[in-house]
């Protein structure tokens, strides 16, 4: 793409075609508002795309998702050049012929140098009230408990919006290891991508069942992403989870709360988890440092990879409007 195709990006979109319109609608909503995804918003990209292509759509975005977070939390400077490297089929890279190199620092077109973006949300100037250069974050408030349970139940009864590949075909491409009995939607789902979608299945899988973290606590990291991003399926996945080790209902509402039952570091870890999984320009050096100050980079450094899966599996189920098991 050129530099002013580039650009145009963070612009109205009205230099692209409908269809290209349509997938950026998707990206933004599902980026910062993916509780708002409904079937009209599915619908609309049937007007251009089938459904495997939406799919990798959502793919793709909470992928990207994910990916944001990992390098926001553990703060990866941006590079001033990066090495592009070149796909190269069963070849070795030449010792003797280093690979170009590629700077990110490239010449933006004088039209769009003080263009202020249309798609990241900005925060309103309070004197010109105009939309000012700083980011904003905004999540309404939680839904009552009364109001939880009605969507949960409501999830139950939903059917996907997007195409599951048969169970059959599914257990073929999971490990030998993988528990009896009817697969969850979530896997039937990204098993519709026989080598990404097995690898994120699996990486899911170990992100629950390995690492340093307790259960519990990734049970109530992803209860409280889940909550925040209204993704219904996660959240009722989440609670399955709770409930499991003997959570009461009550315990696991008082993760809506402010905290004040837990110990100082099950707050900080929840701070950083939230902050960072709602947007990654929310989370702050000052998160990550009481993290890390009440617990140990190990358990920081995991909190936030798990975090980004969380991230990726929200958007990912309630894109697909799938349907709760239980």
């Amino acid at each position: 793409m050129k530099e002013e195709e580039v650009a145009a990006l963070d612009g109205d979109w009205s230099e692209f075609t409908p269809a290209q319109q349509a997938a950026f609608a998707l990206a933004r909503k599902l980026s910062y508002e993916p509780h708002l995804i409904t079937d009209a918003d599915i619908d609309h990209l049937r007007k251009h795309y089938k459904d495997w292509q939406i799919l990798e759509m959502v793919f793709s975005v909470a992928g990207n998702n994910s990916t944001n977070r990992w390098k926001e939390g553990i703060g990866v400077p941006q590079e001033k050049e990066a090495t592009r490297f070149l796909k190269m089929a069963e070849k070795p890279v030449p010792q003797d012929r280093p690979l170009p190199i590629k700077s990110f620092l490239t010449p933006t077109p004088e039209r769009y140098k003080n263009a202020i973006t249309k798609v990241a949300p900005l925060q309103t100037d309070e004197k010109t009230g105009k939309p000012s250069r700083q980011a904003i974050c905004h999540r309404s408030a939680l839904e009552t408990r009364a109001e939880v349970e009605k969507a949960l139940e409501a999830c139950r009864k939903r059917a996907p919006r997007l195409p599951l590949i048969q169970e059959t075909k599914a257990r073929a491409l999971l490990p030998a290891d993988w528990p009896k009995g009817p697969l969850p939607q979530w896997v039937r789902l990204l098993a519709n991508f026989p080598r990404d979608g097995k690898a994120r299945i699996v990486g899911l899988r170990n992100a629950d069942e390995k690492g340093d973290l307790k259960p519990l606590l990734k049970a109530q990291v992803s209860w409280i992403i889940a909550r925040q991003d209204r993704a219904w399926y996660a959240v009722g996945e989440a609670k399955q989870r709770l409930v499991a080790p003997g959570c009461s209902g009550d315990e696991i509402y008082r993760l809506d709360g402010d905290w004040k039952e837990f110990t100082p570091a099950e707050r900080a870890l929840f701070t950083l988890a939230r902050n960072l999984a709602a947007a990654p320009i929310v989370s702050t050096d000052e998160d990550v440092a009481e993290a890390l100050r009440l617990t140990g980079p190990r358990e920081v450094v995991q909190l936030i990879s798990y975090t980004t899966g969380r991230a990726f599996f929200d958007r990912v189920t309630e894109a697909a409007g799938l349907q709760l098991e239980k």
